[in-house]
């Protein structure tokens, strides 16, 4: 690729880095975004529900850059920043100029769905990211055959599964494409074995932590499956596919299109059918939308390499190619990008939807339709939570306030008190949810307790003789609305036992 195209595919890439600080003022920190802090400040080779390199990340950025807002966000965006170069160098090595090399890079800025990811320190921009590099060493290795490139896949691989455990699917995939196609020789190519030998020993570290914890990734995936997965609907599933990147569906239309067709694709065909076994994989593993991103990128950059050969001898039709795109995302950024503060946004959607007929964008896990989006309701109301637990504590007399424990009923609650509880000078939080069960104490013996969830629980409550309740959050847009602050005083001896026992039981699943 020549200097002039890494210069100006950078230039989009530094475009792209700009996402994260589009929010409004209005929101603050994801509710996942506090857990993984707090795993930050818990380092290990693994945790119940995400492999470590999400905590390394966040250990990194808060001993160098600390915990603001905007130095969590930029790492999020450092991961977009990498996936339109890796994009455009997709197209390049499929055989795209100039216009498809760029084009590829720019579309990417483009996607509502990858507006989203890279506003937000999740572990699924870095995913989307591993599968594109991923797929990037594929493309290398059906171009040249040369077994280096199997080789770097197994060391991409080995990285992005420390990062999140989906990309199996993009290997799995790729290895049914290869058996399916007339590469499968390659599969007795040495390199390759080597290659799965380099993965599983960087991954070796975490497969050790998961046998000694009974590997918990399989209950978090039965939970998942009972608390989440069962409100897939299969249909929404495909829509998503369509919706998730509207502006540029007509793209990777396109793309997948061309690899079936195209003279100037033919060599990469198996990609066509990689792309169809993810969705089908997906599909009917009743899994989230949005854990198909990661194969999208390749068929952008696909989609790209056709629109220029397609306009070789039309170029005056990249102009609209280009300009469409742009015209497109405005409307839907709102919905991509919490731009809008939450009472614009629900009078925007409401329009939207009057006008257009489409409410998908603001339907939850739940599989229901609420006034803002799920990931945007997620981003209100921590440091409402924290204040009031803030006020209880400092209620309490001061020489009786180290006998006093905070008991949050979810990790949100518990890692927004962990992080906004540090300006109030508070006690760690304790919580039998996500990683925090690994970090609870055995017993509490203290004699007060400041209780979070969305309601008193009966256990809870008749287990002290006093409680005051301090206050609930009452922001209607947060996800959390109605989180209730709880002052428990005077427990009896029923409360250890619940305690114990609730601990034990929650527990259960790493013996």
């Amino acid at each position: 690729m020549s200097i002039k195209n890494w210069f100006l595919l950078s230039f989009f890439a530094l475009l792209k880095l700009q996402t994260p600080f589009l929010l409004n003022k209005a929101y603050s920190f994801h509710k996942d975004e506090l857990l993984y802090l707090a795993l930050g400040r818990h380092l290990d080779f693994g945790f119940l529900e995400v492999p470590p390199v999400i905590a390394l990340f966040a250990s990194f950025i808060q001993n160098t850059f600390g915990e603001s807002l905007w130095a969590v966000h930029l790492m999020a965006g450092l991961a977009g920043t990498a996936l339109v170069i890796l994009t455009g160098m997709i197209a390049n090595q499929m055989g795209g100029k100039t216009f498809a090399i760029l084009f590829a890079g720019f579309i990417v800025i483009f996607s509502p769905a990858f507006l989203r990811v890279h506003t937000l320190f999740q572990p699924v921009g870095w995913d989307i990211l591993g599968w594109t590099w991923l797929i990037y060493f594929w493309v290398r290795h059906i171009k040249t055959q040369k077994g280096r490139y199997l080789v770097g896949m197994g060391i991409i691989a080995g990285i992005f599964l420390l990062n999140k455990y989906s990309i199996i699917f993009c290997i799995v995939a790729i290895l049914i494409a290869t058996l399916a196609s007339k590469e499968r020789q390659w599969l007795l190519n040495k390199k390759l074995w080597l290659s799965f030998g380099i993965t599983f020993l960087i991954i070796l570290p975490n497969f050790i932590w998961q046998a000694f914890h009974n590997y918990p990734i399989f209950h978090h995936i039965e939970k998942l499956n009972v608390t989440q997965l069962k409100n897939i609907n299969p249909l929404d599933f495909i829509i998503d596919q369509f919706v998730m990147h509207l502006p540029i569906t007509w793209v990777w239309l396109l793309g997948f299109t061309g690899l079936l067709k195209s003279k100037t694709l033919k060599p990469f065909k198996i990609i066509a059918l990689f792309f169809v076994v993810v969705i089908l994989m997906l599909l009917f593993l009743h899994n989230e939308s949005y854990y198909t991103l990661g194969a999208f990128p390749v068929m952008l950059a696909a989609g790209s390499v056709a629109i220029e050969r397609l306009t070789k001898n039309r170029t005056f039709l990249r102009v609209p190619a280009v300009v469409i795109p742009i015209m497109l995302i405005l409307p839907l950024l709102p919905f991509s990008i919490p731009v809008l503060s939450p009472e614009k946004l629900t009078e925007y959607a409401a329009t939207f939807t009057k006008q257009t007929g489409e409410e998908v964008f603001n339907r939850w896990k739940d599989g229901k339709i609420h006034a803002i989006p799920q990931d945007f309701a997620n981003m209100i109301g921590w440091k409402e939570i924290a204040t009031l637990t803030a006020k209880a504590y400092y209620e309490i007399p001061i020489q009786e306030r180290k006998n006093t424990v905070i008991f949050a009923q979810n990790y949100g609650q518990a890692g927004a008190i962990d992080f906004y509880g540090k300006e109030f000078n508070l006690p760690p939080c304790i919580s039998f949810s996500n990683n925090y069960l690994l970090w609870s104490p055995e017993k509490i013996t203290q004699k007060r307790v400041i209780y979070i969830n969305n309601d008193l629980n009966e256990n809870i409550k008749q287990n002290f003789k006093k409680q005051t309740l301090i206050g609930q959050t009452t922001d209607k847009y947060a996800k959390e609305k109605g989180t209730q602050v709880w002052l428990l005083e005077n427990p009896t001896k029923k409360f250890e036992e619940w305690y114990e026992q609730t601990r034990k039981e929650s527990m259960s699943f790493l013996k």
